[in-house]
């Protein structure tokens, strides 16, 4: 057999999955990815390997029987003789976590399509990435022209009780690409759409009753095991295993155990785990040594045994030379070396488990508790946690969760999160301050309305306690800071957050909670746009923060974000490059969104449309709990893309939904100022007087209040009033400057000192690349700009031009270009703007996806754009495709 087109090639998927973040990542074990040699002793079964035959292989075949009935056995005979090129994946209990799933996935695909886990991988380390990652997985292997392959999924039912695990799963079998074919092997009938795949004709079916061992199949297998085994109680013996592939084995293993003490025995039949049970512990091992069957008791707590968890577990420090022997003896013990760790068949490790809580269930936590702490100092958080709560220590488990919960949810694995938080009984939670302070903190990224409620619920409980230590409060007082800006509160989010600080003292940087605290204040200067990085006060924070070097990498996004907002958006592009390194490296998730807004609100000041609009339609969408203001920045800046198009009805559709935010969740002064600003804006500019007043009287900054005053008298024209509107307007910031400088052109009554106003501006303006803030200021602005040409740099002029010119950068279409398209390419063009992917759009319109790539390929040439997002904007912006999207049953 030609090895190289068998064996899979895992080195790049692997390589791809490197980049995980340390600290929150699960390994991919090598051992996974290919199937184990098949061991001597079991026979030819050509009447199955039929049933697997290419030619009647249907896109999903399922093979499902009881434990032990041969199921991995027949699928790794088949590969290695099928000459179909095949991919393997062995699922362990670690894979219900669904990221940590489809990271084997992506790393076992890799052996029929190489460079496959390239599109997908980034997507799934991303929260609540998992829908997207499939479907870019699903658009590549769609795109390859490969003949027929394989995937194996071995042990399925070990993963789909959890509903994230088979809602996934059953996305991408019903999606297959027509040369790839999934073999499933479980032990019941998977969560899949089993039914839906039959009628289909989809699905095909191995089951006990084709795996059953014949009696002469079951004579054979003995004789190879036992090969002077007296023939009649080898057919005694096969008569009684009724066909179960383990009970044969076992059955041949007490057979050569009760023939070594001079003893006859024969296998009663009875109920499979007690059944199992009594074999391994009164035949199997009943001949072993009493410190090798402790060892394996002790060591059957876990899936697998690394040799120094061994000692801790058994107590021994020849522990590791027990298993060996064991190994040697053929005890169902396996040393698998990419991993380094021993591993005990799983029937034979759930008979001893079963029989080690029957004798002691103390030992049983005892020893949980014992895995759980090597792990944790191992630095193997998923498994500590799945051992502290076996272990019924749930308070040891929310512990570690709070110590670890950014890096598993930056790492994506926030199901497991949310695993563990359901797991923590309520009397758990509330037990004395420090539990309640870790539960709430670990919702943050989960709920922030649940996370703000719990972090009350402590302020409540805590209100009159005079004994709480200087350290709890601190820490009680960062996540108030994080609520504060939760609710839109800035400068109360920075206080408290200064306050934890002064607090903590010179050891702010240890407390988990405490290093968060210069973050917050951080981010009270950027969304107060008083971002200077030669200014004392941010000075002090970056300082700070270089104590810490993650907390100083979160803080890049906020710095982008400070820069943009401020003025700076040619520096913001900096930060942001530098940010979405950082990002990608260490996946956080937190600094990967602000960034992403920073970066749409820079390209937007620069005159980049085409840039900003898909950053600022993504970055509105409420996809991460921790950070509702980025989505009301993307809100209010895409009302001021609209305005600058002269669209008030869509201004006032996104207006609505960011209004939307601010009335249910950034209720605080800082937001709503945010908001009101805009507001005011939006009102003047539908003529409505009244109603921008009443926005203004609600922008409590002071520079935006007296700016958003003097837009009301200017409308009014009421020139003089404005001008002393102005007077209070102290900017914070190079955008205020020229926001205020070029208002006060407008309301100057002296020509001079007017065009002075004006000069000032275009020179701050043209310096640091602000085009949108002079563009949106209107006609009479650009024109007086226009006079003075001589006086900016040509470039700037160029691209404040192209900008003041309503929709030109945005590139839509003209009536004629819609009305060229075809019915079926309107059709198309309606469903791009939503959140189908393009498998589910050609599914939703009856059509193959090679027809509707050709329709794309069309409506782009038509339209004059390049890509899906571009598109799907157009549409939005045209009234004739406004109608109500097909509802659809497949969403992600």
């Amino acid at each position: 057999m030609d090895q190289d087109r068998h064996d899979p090639v895992v080195g790049d998927g692997l390589g791809l999955l490197a980049a995980q973040s340390a600290a929150a990542r699960s390994a991919i074990f090598p051992a996974k990815l290919r199937p184990a040699a098949n061991p001597a002793y079991l026979i030819p079964r050509p009447r199955l390997h039929q049933l697997l035959a290419p030619e009647t292989l249907a896109p999903v075949t399922l093979v499902v029987a009881p434990a032990g009935s041969g199921k991995t056995s027949l699928l790794r005979s088949w590969v290695a003789e099928a000459a179909v090129p095949y991919a393997w994946l062995s699922l362990d209990e670690t894979d219900q976590d669904p990221v940590q799933l489809w990271r084997g996935v992506l790393a076992a695909l890799e052996a029929v399509a190489p460079g496959c886990a390239v599109p997908a991988a980034d997507l799934l380390r991303r929260p609540g990435g998992v829908a997207d990652a499939i479907g870019a997985l699903l658009d590549d292997l769609e795109q390859r022209d490969a003949g027929p392959a394989v995937l194996v999924v071995d042990d399925l039912h070990l993963v789909d009780s959890v509903d994230a695990v088979t809602s996934s799963l059953a996305l991408f079998v019903q999606h297959l690409p027509t040369w790839l074919h999934v073999v499933v092997s479980s032990r019941h009938e998977p969560r899949l759409p089993v039914h839906r795949l039959r009628a289909r004709g989809q699905l095909g079916e191995v089951h006990f009753a084709e795996l059953r061992f014949t009696f002469d199949e079951a004579v054979a297998v003995l004789a190879r095991l036992v090969p002077d085994l007296d023939p009649t109680l080898a057919h005694e013996t096969a008569a009684r295993a009724g066909g179960w592939a383990a009970s044969i084995q076992i059955a041949a293993l007490a057979a050569r155990s009760a023939r070594a003490q001079g003893e006859r025995f024969l296998p009663q039949p009875g109920d499979g785990g007690r059944y199992l049970a009594d074999y391994v512990w009164h035949e199997v091992l009943v001949a072993e040594s009493d410190e090798l069957v402790d060892v394996l008791l002790a060591t059957s707590v876990v899936e697998r045994v690394d040799p120094g968890l061994a000692q801790v577990l058994a107590e021994r420090p020849d522990a590791a030379d027990l298993l060996s022997e064991a190994e040697a003896r053929g005890l169902f013990v396996t040393w698998v070396e990419p991993a380094g760790c021993f591993e005990i068949h799983r029937l034979v490790r759930a008979a001893l488990l079963t029989v080690l809580t029957e004798r002691s269930p103390e030992r049983v936590q005892r020893l949980l508790a014992w895995a759980a702490g090597w792990h944790q100092a191992h630095g193997q958080a998923l498994s500590a946690l799945d051992c502290w709560l076996r272990a019924e220590r749930p308070r040891d488990a929310l512990r570690l969760l709070a110590t670890h919960a950014q890096a598993l949810y930056d790492g994506g694995h926030e199901s497991t999160i949310r695993r563990v938080v359901a797991a923590i009984p309520d009397h758990v939670a509330a037990q004395d301050v420090e539990a309640m302070l870790d539960f709430a903190w670990v919702h943050l990224l989960l709920d922030r309305r649940r996370f703000t409620a719990l972090v009350d619920t402590v302020s409540r409980s805590v209100r009159d306690d005079l004994d709480l230590s200087g350290t709890l409060l601190a820490r009680l007082e960062v996540l108030q800071s994080m609520t504060s800006a939760l609710r839109g509160h800035w400068a109360d989010a920075a206080s408290l957050a200064r306050s934890a600080i002064e607090e903590l003292g010179e050891t702010w940087w240890v407390d988990l909670l405490g290093q968060f605290a210069w973050n917050m204040v951080a981010r009270d200067i950027a969304y107060s746009e008083r971002w200077d990085e030669s200014g004392a006060e941010v000075r002090a924070v970056l300082r700070a923060l270089g104590v810490v070097p993650e907390r100083r990498l979160a803080i890049e996004g906020t710095r982008a974000l400070g820069e943009s907002l401020a003025g700076r958006p040619i520096d913001a592009l900096r930060v942001v490059a530098g940010a979405r390194a950082a990002a990608e490296m260490a996946n956080m998730s937190i600094l990967r969104a602000e960034a992403m807004v920073a970066e749409a609100i820079a390209h937007r000041e620069l005159g980049d449309m085409a840039d900003a609009m898909p950053l600022l339609l993504e970055g509105a969408e409420d996809r991460l709990e921790p950070t509702p203001h980025c989505v009301l920045l993307s809100r209010l800046q895409l009302v001021g893309v609209r305005l600058d198009e002269g669209d008030l009805e869509a201004a006032a559709r996104t207006f609505g939904q960011a209004a939307e935010l601010v009335d249910t969740e950034l209720t605080g002064p800082g937001a709503r100022s945010w908001l009101a600003t805009t507001g005011t804006q939006l009102a003047l500019a539908a003529g409505d007087v009244e109603g921008a007043r009443s926005w203004a009287q609600q922008v409590v900054d002071p520079f935006w209040s007296a700016v958003s005053s003097a837009r009301i008298l200017v409308a009014t024209e009421e020139r003089d009033l404005a001008y002393d509107a102005l007077k209070a307007a102290d900017p914070r910031c190079l955008r205020h400057q020229v926001v205020l400088d070029l208002m006060l052109f407008r309301v100057t009554a002296s020509a001079d000192e007017a065009e002075r106003h004006l000069l000032d501006a275009v020179r701050i303006a043209s310096g640091h690349g602000l085009v949108q803030t002079v563009a949106s200021e209107g006609p009479e602005v650009v024109e007086a700009v226009e006079r003075l040409a001589w006086r900016a740099p040509t470039s700037w002029l160029d691209r404040l031009r192209r900008a003041a010119v309503p929709g030109e950068s945005a590139a839509y279409p003209a009536p004629d270009a819609v009305e060229q398209l075809t019915e079926r390419e309107l059709e198309v063009l309606r469903m791009l703007p939503s959140r189908l992917t393009l498998r589910e759009i050609a599914d939703e319109l009856f059509i193959s996806i090679n027809t509707l790539k050709f329709h794309l390929k069309v409506i782009y040439r038509k339209l004059g754009c390049t890509s899906r997002a571009e598109a799907a904007e157009m549409a939005r912006s045209l009234t004739g495709l406004r109608r109500a999207q097909p509802s659809s049953t497949r969403r992600r």
